[in-house]
């Protein structure tokens, strides 16, 4: 089913043990297979392949996510990191993945992205969008117009920042932020102010089909997406999130996962 597999590890040697016995397995049945650590992912090598393979956490696959901008490979994770939701828990010895995987014999989950336009500079994003300001300790205003088929509102606030989420990234920056966790499989647009000064004041949750919000900042602001600072916005300067046709095609063995197990106690302090 795959002739061409990227393979993208974190070097460790527990993810490196995972990753050999997996390249071996693929090999042996014909596939020709590229290696990658996660500090060293050539995109366009990665974007021509038919299967990407994720082998790590949480970090892993989100910078494999941001290298694949524009393709329609499908994405194997694998967990052997400390933040795993992204992954599902997979008992099968690496063989027997490989061989269930060239059979067909697995379910496909269509994570939804969403869009960042600065000016011409638009890029797809699996997590969120983050809004800073400059000056950490300092808050600044917030201005937030938000367009969909059937609102047109803005909202203005000062804080630390605002987040916006797509479903997946709920499970992220976002919960730790106070917003909701949503399931990943909806296509949502979930807006997050970081310690604004107004009390109380909820996230707001939208579909992100026909959303568009316009970003900005009173002063000098960072700009991060999937946890990568992107660029430093000059005062009053907008980013446009929308949403996207970009799904990632993640390759899943069981049709439903335990989200409680997967993202809320892997967050105690006691998990390994």
């Amino acid at each position: 089913m795959f002739s061409k597999i990227a393979l993208i590890y974190k070097p460790t040697l527990k993810c490196i043990e995972i990753v050999k016995e997996l390249s071996n397995a693929f090999s042996a049945r014909g596939c020709e297979t590229l290696l990658f650590t996660v500090d060293d992912l050539l995109p366009a090598e990665v974007g021509n392949s038919q299967l990407v393979v994720v082998v790590g956490g949480d970090g892993t696959f989100l910078k494999a996510s941001s290298v694949l901008q524009e393709t329609s490979a499908f994405i194997l994770p694998v967990h052997c990191g400390r933040r795993g939701a992204f992954y599902e828990t997979i008992s099968k010895p690496p063989s027997e993945i490989v061989e269930e995987v060239l059979k067909g014999e697995f379910i496909v989950q269509y994570y939804p992205r969403l869009r960042a336009c600065r000016g011409s500079d638009c890029r797809v994003f699996v997590n969120e969008l983050a809004v800073t300001s400059i000056d950490q300790g300092k808050i600044t205003g917030f201005s937030l117009a938000i367009n969909t088929p059937g609102i047109s509102s803005r909202l203005e606030f000062e804080g630390d920042g605002v987040l916006i989420a797509s479903s997946p990234g709920s499970a992220a920056y976002n919960l730790s932020a106070g917003g909701p966790l949503v399931d990943a499989w909806n296509s949502l647009m979930i807006i997050t102010p970081l310690n604004p000064m107004q009390l109380n004041l909820p996230s707001i949750v939208l579909p992100s089909f026909s959303t568009r919000v316009r970003v900005s900042c009173r002063g000098f602001s960072s700009m991060f997406i999937d946890g990568e600072r992107t660029a430093t916005l000059t005062r009053g300067e907008e980013v446009i999130v929308s949403g996207s046709n970009s799904y990632l095609r993640v390759i899943r063995f069981k049709p439903r996962r335990d989200i409680v197990k997967n993202v809320i106690e892997s967050r105690t302090i006691f998990s390994q």
